[in-house]
């Protein structure tokens, strides 16, 4: 483990795998920027993001646009004939006993009864209520992209979802104080952010929640939730094909594999309860220490939990999260890792990027680890950690769980 600013500064990973990957040839990287840490590129949400800022003095874009159509009209004629004055014995003039001139008895003349033409009662025509036809999932966790977080910043990274490649990356300050320390990282089903500060005495581990990620440059609030049990260090955080949250324990310390563990919290964290169990005993692990984890894929072309990848000071390994085996890939990052999903790029190809301490993005061919060039590089911050202490993560999709 390198040791930075006197500190012995360890990163925790997330478990992912990939079906096919875009690689480029050897990894470049470039000297980092004089970026102030307001944003890479200038933030605009794209028209169709639900990313909701939830800060005082700006906002996100939504595109979950709700569509209240559908109003129940009524015709009212006088009548003609027979008793009544319309002709067919009921007064609304129509012939069909209903009020409303068209047969049917919904007053919109298409006989769904809804008023709006599709039989959903959400007058857009989709059956889901809000006119997009995706079931209201979330934004985030449907669309390709990546977080971290550094001192008092959260930054965003848009991918684009033909080629993998960034489109632009935002940065927004949590005004809510936090521990100093690495951070781990980790997305739930909802969108939402979960992370970890882990105090550089390594003896604990702060855990907060950021319930509505921005997409726009914000100043945001986030949610302290408390400190991890029995002063642990944690240096990674984890979702698996569940919904389950897990942490890696660096044991005694960052270096090696003294004490290390893979636990899962047991209770409603996101209310307070960080009580665990432990999954795998990892101090006999092939790998000295996990800094990071990400998701796996099978031979399926499926993204796994349980089989995945781990990332320990810049070296990437084919993990068993259940054993505590693992297969070097080769050098790479240094300790951030995360896999995206195939269904979030229109090709359907799973994607492997790292992150370094320099905040460079990079991608990783996830058989033989062939780095491209570096994709993007993050913004400054202000204080004097680097820019790039930190893991990265970003949504799961629809995998298999390995996991018991």
């Amino acid at each position: 483990m390198t040791c930075i600013f006197g500190h012995n500064l360890s990163r925790p990973r997330r478990l992912a795998l990939i079906v096919t990957c875009l690689a480029a040839p050897a990894v470049a990287s470039p000297a980092c920027g004089d970026d102030t840490g307001a944003s890479t590129s200038e933030a605009d949400a794209s028209a169709g993001s639900e990313g909701s800022d939830p800060s005082a003095g700006s906002s996100a874009t939504t595109n979950a646009a709700s569509d209240p159509s559908g109003t129940e009209g009524s015709s009212s004629s006088s009548g003609t004939t027979a008793g009544d004055g319309d002709g067919d014995g009921d007064g609304d003039g129509d012939g069909d006993g209903d009020g409303d001139g068209d047969g049917d008895g919904d007053g919109d003349g298409d006989g769904d009864g809804d008023g709006d033409g599709d039989g959903d009662g959400d007058g857009d025509g989709d059956g889901d209520g809000d006119g997009d036809g995706d079931g209201d999932e979330p934004f985030l966790w449907n669309s390709p992209n990546l977080w971290y977080s550094v001192e008092d910043k959260l930054i965003y990274i848009a991918l684009n979802e033909d080629d993998g490649t960034v489109d632009e990356i935002v940065s927004s300050t949590v005004m809510t104080p936090l521990i100093d320390g690495y951070n781990s990282i980790t997305m739930l089903e909802d969108g939402s952010l979960l992370g970890a500060r882990m105090a550089q005495s390594e003896d604990s581990t702060e855990i907060f929640h950021v319930p509505e990620p921005p997409i726009v440059a914000s100043e945001i609030t986030v949610d302290v939730i408390g400190v991890v049990p029995d002063n642990l260090a944690i240096e990674a955080l984890y979702t698996d094909c569940e919904g389950r949250v897990y942490l890696m324990d660096t044991g005694a310390n960052g270096s090696d594999p003294v004490g290390n563990r893979l636990i899962r919290f047991t209770g409603d964290y996101l209310q307070g309860d960080l009580n665990y169990e432990v999954i795998t005993d990892l101090q006999n692990a092939s790998v000295a220490d996990i800094d990071d984890m990400a998701p796996g894929i099978n031979e399926q072309g499926e993204i796994t939990d349980g089989d995945g990848f781990a990332i320990d000071s810049g070296e990437v390994y084919d993990f068993d999260y259940t054993t505590g085996t693992g297969v070097l890939l080769g050098p790479g990052g240094t300790w951030g890792i995360h896999t995206l999903g195939g269904p979030l790029f229109t090709d359907d190809a799973a994607r492997l990027y790292l992150f370094t301490l320099d905040a460079e993005l990079i991608e990783a061919d996830p058989v033989d680890l062939m780095l491209s060039d570096v994709l993007a590089v993050g913004p400054d911050v202000i204080g004097d950690k680097p820019k790039g202490w930190s893991g990265i993560t970003g949504p799961l999709t629809d995998c298999v769980s390995t996991i018991d």
